[in-house]
């Protein structure tokens, strides 16, 4: 298939939006150097216009005496990584470079199979946050890649489990993770 990545990608915005119920913006950011394929924000934090000078803050509430707190503009920076399920035996396996978005906060690495016949991603994402990532993946060569492997199947465990995301939930957990931060 040409176009897999991008494919994917507009796969996960589309489940994204429809479950966000109008809460999340997700784009493709315009200078793709820091590692991130996907950028997810609140609904009225997403500055299309990308300007720098202006400070990204909103008011989050205001107190009765007039006092107002602010809170920083919250991005998840998310790096796709997909591939075409072949069986249902398929393992997913990826060396994963990890130099350019290391520095980056709240990056997450998105692993998901995409069906070919379906024209759509499986139901499970493996959704880690870069840190998880870097502690539970096995280093390849001692240097900035790390190797991963899954089934991305919810019948089969193994250590990367826990951050199995159902698309149909996806946008919920991106909700979540936003407004923690």
């Amino acid at each position: 298939m040409e176009n897999l990545q991008e494919e994917i990608e507009n796969k996960i915005i589309d489940w994204t939006i429809s479950g966000a119920g109008g809460r999340l913006v997700v784009f493709k950011p315009p200078d793709p150097s820091g590692g991130a394929d996907l950028v997810v924000v609140q609904k009225g934090e997403y500055d299309p216009a990308g300007n720098k000078d202006l400070p990204k803050s909103i008011i989050v509430k205001t107190k009765i005496f007039g006092d107002s707190s602010q809170k920083e503009s919250t991005e998840i920076f998310i790096s796709v990584n997909g591939l075409l399920k072949e069986s249902d035996s398929s393992i997913f396996k990826k060396d994963v470079d990890i130099e350019a978005f290391k520095k980056t906060k709240n990056f997450y690495l998105a692993f998901v199979f995409f069906n070919i016949l379906k024209q759509d991603i499986e139901d499970f994402i493996c959704f880690v946050p870069l840190q998880e990532f870097t502690k539970i993946a096995g280093k390849v060569n001692n240097g900035n890649v790390f190797k991963f492997e899954s089934f991305l199947s919810a019948d089969k465990n193994d250590k990367y489990s826990k951050f199995f995301v159902n698309k149909k939930d996806f946008a919920q957990i991106l909700f979540n993770k936003i407004s923690q931060v």
